[in-house]
């Protein structure tokens, strides 16, 4: 039997890679100093919980393949990003870091034509200078982003049903807005975290 464990996670600045110095000025005039300080702490403790839940379930993580959404590629290259971006911050990279170093394989989940043509919407929408610009930006996002998301969902449930061996488990590390689950194949058996 083949298993899943779903984990929705939702998206820091430093996930964000090249944008992120953007999108946290942004973020954090929209929301106002207090109210992103305690969205930072909320963060933390979401991914403090995710961390125990997981050492809970005492997983042989010589059998556990991870999943993490905006990974294009595994082996040398895929260590490079996950290492990156645990050293930007990221609570999700550096918890894959160590489930890594327990002995998990990390796996290339996303197809990167589709990452960076996403990529490029949303650094046009925090690095516009006017509201003018935001706004057409934001349009334009808008038109493609659920085309962009059904895409990405169903090459990730593509990517998981191709590389997901019997015996093992999967952990997907995956954004709120995506839904994966509808496409992934009916023998293998999902459950949802936290």
């Amino acid at each position: 039997m083949r298993k899943l464990i779903y984990i929705p996670i939702v998206h820091t600045p430093e996930d964000m890679g090249s944008v992120r110095e953007s999108l946290e000025r942004v973020s954090a005039a929209k929301l106002g100093k207090q109210r992103w300080i305690e969205n930072v702490q909320r963060v933390e403790r979401f991914w403090n919980e995710v961390e125990h839940e997981l050492d809970a379930l005492c997983l042989d993580y010589s059998r556990v393949r991870i999943y993490q959404d905006g990974l294009p590629c595994s082996g040398e290259l895929g260590m490079k990003i996950v290492n990156s971006v645990a050293d930007a911050g990221s609570k999700n990279f550096q918890l894959l870091r160590k489930l890594i170093s327990r002995g998990a394989t990390p796996e290339a989940t996303e197809d990167s034509d589709l990452l960076k043509r996403e990529h490029e919407h949303i650094k046009a929408i925090v690095e516009a200078r006017t509201g003018e610009e935001r706004a057409e930006a934001e349009h334009r996002y808008n038109q493609v982003k659920d085309k962009l998301l059904e895409a990405r969902d169903a090459f990730i449930s593509r990517r998981i049903g191709n590389t997901l061996k019997d015996g093992e488990t999967g952990l997907l590390f995956i954004g709120a807005d995506h839904d994966v689950r509808l496409r992934l194949p009916p023998d293998i058996l999902v459950k949802s975290l936290p």
